[in-house]
């Protein structure tokens, strides 16, 4: 689905990624660890181009869009992404907050948007908040309307940029439990995250970076069980 070939990035003197190759493959969970400053959410970025790469190719679903003629836009509602700090209209209801997209993009009609809403919103549950509003929310809810969003375009691919970071540690397993749901239903997902029980328990792979490198990869149970690498050996040290 998602094909990455030698992707740098830099802003001005700094490299921030150094060379990354990868493949996702469809219905695929990619969990995305190492430390902070280490490029996880910069990589992330550059998937959807909301970061520029300074070299290198992406292709999904077998449309390269580091080509200057590609219609990002139109690839950006195959791709939801769901930040850190949820990025919610605070002037519009949780209701209108996800059927905005859905209208305005793929002009859907109204009430079509809205019995997707709802059904989303049920399936979070916090189908009783659909009339409130951001700033009456816990950043768990917020965090879960924001999911929810995305997923009202029915994309093909789910983004995660570190989505429990901002929580209170028991506002975190609302959040995950959405996620793993998601994961048990199929969608391809690519999560940034400091949560490793979530990358064991969902990560089909887990991808160790470092410095803007990919410096380990594999499944949960041999990264986690059995890294190979001293860098990989020393954070997981530190984390676990």
């Amino acid at each position: 689905m998602i094909k990455v070939n030698g992707l740098h990035k830099k802003f001005d003197k700094l490299h921030v990624l150094k060379g990354i190759d990868i493949e996702i493959k469809q219905g695929e969970v990619v969990v995305v660890i190492g430390p902070s400053g280490s490029g996880k959410s910069t990589f992330l970025r550059c998937l959807n181009l909301l970061e520029e790469p300074t070299e290198g190719e992406i292709v999904f679903e077998g449309i390269s869009i580091t080509d200057k003629g590609t219609d990002i836009n139109k690839l950006r509602q195959k791709m939801g992404m769901v930040f850190q700090q949820f990025n919610l209209f605070p002037h519009l209801s949780v209701l209108d907050n996800i059927t905005i997209s859905p209208k305005k993009l793929k002009g859907m009609s109204d009430e079509e948007a809205k019995r997707i809403a709802f059904d989303l919103l049920k399936r979070i549950g916090l189908d009783d908040k659909a009339n409130s509003y951001p700033g009456q929310l816990s950043g768990g809810q917020k965090q879960r309307i924001a999911i929810a969003r995305a997923l009202a375009m029915s994309p093909d691919v789910m983004l995660f940029d570190e989505p429990t970071s901002a929580l209170d540690p028991e506002m975190v397993g609302e959040v995950l439990d959405v996620m793993k749901e998601l994961a048990a239903e199929g969608m391809t997902m690519v999560v940034v995250t400091h949560e490793m029980g979530f990358a064991k328990e969902v990560g089909d792979r887990v991808i160790f970076m470092d410095q803007g490198n990919i410096i380990e990869e594999n499944v949960p149970e041999e990264l986690f069980g059995n890294p190979q690498h001293p860098r990989t050996k020393d954070f997981l040290g530190k984390v676990l």
